[in-house]
């Protein structure tokens, strides 16, 4: 058979319908899951988020979508195994992603320069010492009974 032989050939080409509503860089995800021929399921197992956070994706349900950086993360997994620039998806998602204080004042102290710190053991640092006493006793216990330490740096009561 040959595409000239009218059996084969169809009466009229179609184009898919146009959408009644504009298409989003998120949404289109959907189509070309859908074109490609792969099921929620499918996505799902290789992609390792459950069906139903893959579909609130595609739909843009944003308030059943992980927050900040899962929402990144999910998006780009998601754009990678789909074979789409994540790029273009970035815009959509910086509107539903709060806003990051970037600065290093964020994740240390904010202590003016000059105060004072409180003075005060931790509870913490006796364990370590006690811990440290231990294994250096325990250490120069073998290497007496070892005999590796000299007879003249022991005193009478320890010697073999």
């Amino acid at each position: 058979m040959s595409l000239d032989d009218p059996k084969t050939v169809p009466l009229k080409f179609e184009s898919p319908p146009e959408p009644t509503e504009p298409v989003t860089a998120i949404a289109a995800l959907r189509t070309i899951r859908v074109a490609r021929g792969l099921s929620l399921d499918d996505v799902s197992a290789r992609i390792k988020y459950r069906p139903h956070v893959i579909d609130a994706l595609e739909n843009e349900r944003w308030d059943e979508l992980p927050k900040g950086i899962g929402l990144k993360t999910l998006t780009k997994s998601y754009a990678r195994f789909l074979d789409v620039d994540f790029e273009a998806l970035e815009p959509v998602l910086k509107e539903h992603m709060p806003l990051s204080k970037a600065g290093i004042a964020d994740h240390t102290s904010t202590r003016a320069i000059g105060e004072s710190v409180e003075e005060g053991g931790s509870s913490g640092s006796l364990g370590w010492v006690v811990l440290v006493l231990v294994v250096i006793g325990a250490l120069l216990g073998a290497a007496i009974w070892l005999g590796m330490v000299p007879d003249g740096w022991l005193p009478l009561w320890l010697e073999v």
